[in-house]
């Protein structure tokens, strides 16, 4: 039954919806639009509002019902089908959204698409094409254009070629997986390479590729202040600034050097570790000493926009499964350390005092894995702690949604970027109560193998 009054004002109903809309309150926005397609005679545009809304609050069945019905009414144009694509990749039905992307984007292309549709492509392990695709990301507004003639003309010929992150931390660390073969052919030609990252990690990836033959140079990018997306102001540590044509993103090597997770060195635990060096040596009393477990509960907190905001709140813990977790590991003899960083630190005040170890809150990203290499286990949702521990060949467990990132592609345990992750997955009715139950329950395996073997020491 509708909650609207019969003699009800559209122009006032739709405009307490845009307020929502622009409160960020996408729930409270799909609610009313709801209301408002009930009808089998909605508008098109109406139709992909709510579906929009609906998307952006995290129901995607409910969205993808509406852009099937946006479609049927806008059959030529790309915008319901676009949404068919994202609604259908967030319910893990990749194919089916492969399909809708695919139609989008005869009816119109269009560089947002393509990079929804790049994602999608990396779920179904279509690396070449994914990473093709995703090169048109630089015909966005405020990303200035891409390489000239290509990044892989670039890479080839740059006398002294400079890579710089774009996005994410956890991006940047997924994709320094390309640094080492870069480095293998850059020396092959004579060419040197400059790698310019967030300033939290240049100690890092100084320390932590200083095992290659030949390690580049790591220099910090401007900072947030600084409008420089792509690098054409001057260096983080004051450098003069790379000319246009020797610069890439670090996000493009793969569509130079080859789509596929690129495989790295074994390295000395055979993990395909490519960050190394980084532990601390093990006390001499560390021997007998009960299994320490990192945690790490909240994704980036990025409000700024609807998806942003989306993501933060699928992928962070509610408080109440994260008392839950910290309560059950100590049960079990675990000592966690803390691992999170920034406001959400605060979430575990209720279980504050069972930590017995943590990171400063203002430490870079070194200092970070120096606690984390001190742990036995990171137990982690998806965030940039989950890509350092695959970098650096770490044990971790790895907490997803049901709606995960497609990287992480679907169904499986474990993941061809880093064999040191084990993946824990929401089902479909997204309760993360289950999922700390399953975690639980590895962790008492864990816990018992590693007080058998500490007896027997």
């Amino acid at each position: 039954m509708s909650v609207l009054p019969g003699d009800f004002d559209l122009g006032q109903v739709l405009q307490e919806a845009e307020a929502a809309e622009r409160r960020q309150e996408w729930c409270a926005a799909a609610c009313i639009y709801q209301e408002l397609v009930g009808s089998a005679d909605a508008p098109a545009p109406l139709l992909l509002r709510a579906a929009n809304a609906l998307w952006l609050s995290d129901q995607p069945e409910e969205a993808l019902e509406l852009y099937r019905r946006a479609s049927l009414l806008l059959p030529d144009s790309p915008a319901p089908f676009m949404g068919l694509g994202n609604s259908l990749r967030d319910l893990n039905r990749f194919e089916a959204a492969d399909r809708a992307f695919r139609a989008s984007r005869q009816r119109r292309d269009g560089p947002a698409l393509a990079c929804n549709h790049a994602a999608l492509l990396i779920g179904l392990e279509s690396y070449d094409e994914a990473y093709g695709l995703a090169e048109r990301r630089f015909e966005l507004p405020g990303m200035g254009p891409g390489p000239e003639g290509g990044v892989a003309a670039v890479v080839a010929s740059a006398p002294v070629l400079h890579v710089r992150t774009e996005q994410g931390l956890g991006d940047g660390l997924q994709y320094l997986r390309w640094i080492p073969p870069l480095l293998e052919q850059a020396t092959a030609r004579g060419q040197s390479v400059v790698l310019e990252v967030e300033p939290s990690l240049v100690t890092l990836l100084r320390r932590g590729l200083a095992w290659l033959p030949q390690p580049p140079e790591v220099r910090a990018t401007p900072g947030p202040g600084d409008d420089d997306p792509l690098g054409v102001g001057t260096g983080g540590d004051g450098q003069e600034p790379a000319p246009a044509r020797d610069r890439v993103s670090l996000l493009s090597l793969p569509a130079a050097l080859g789509g596929a997770p690129c495989p790295q060195p074994p390295g000395p635990d055979g993990r395909g570790t490519y960050l190394r060096g980084l532990a601390p040596a093990r006390p001499a009393d560390g021997w007998g000493r009960p299994p320490r477990v990192g945690l790490t509960w909240a994704s980036g907190r990025k409000l700024a926009d609807g998806f942003t905001r989306r993501e933060y709140r699928k992928r962070t813990l509610p408080a109440a499964a994260l008392v839950r977790l910290v309560e059950g590991l100590v049960a079990q003899g675990w000592e966690p350390v803390l691992l999170q960083q920034g406001e959400d630190r605060e979430m575990a005040q209720p279980v504050a005092p069972l930590f017995v170890d943590a990171i400063p809150p203002d430490g870079d990203f070194l200092a970070t894995a120096g606690v984390l290499a001190s742990t036995d286990l990171l137990i982690t949702v998806d965030t940039a702690m989950a890509h350092l521990a695959g970098a650096m060949g770490h044990p971790a467990w790895v907490l997803l949604p049901f709606s995960a990132d497609p990287r992480w592609l679907r169904q499986r345990q474990d993941s061809p970027w880093y064999p040191s992750l084990r993946l824990f997955r929401q089902g479909e009715d997204r309760d993360w109560l289950p999922v700390v139950a399953a975690v639980l329950q590895a962790a008492a395996v864990e816990a018992a193998a590693a007080f058998r073997a500490a007896a027997a020491g």
